[in-house]
């Protein structure tokens, strides 16, 4: 994906998130194992740039 892709599904998981937080609605869809391996990173603090798609990795 281009930056420009990247930013767009950003935007969306961000209004996804907005949406949950401020209505009473969840999808109730479990956490991929691509997400949770995102939300480690992200909590971790230690967000490294891929230059691979390293979705599956």
């Amino acid at each position: 994906m281009n930056v420009d892709q990247h930013l767009k599904v950003a935007t969306w998981h961000i209004e996804q998130a907005r949406l949950h937080a401020t209505k009473e609605h969840a999808c109730g869809c479990p956490i991929s194992p691509e997400y949770q391996k995102i939300i480690d990173e992200v909590e971790s603090g230690k967000i490294l740039e891929e230059l691979t798609c390293a979705v599956n990795s």
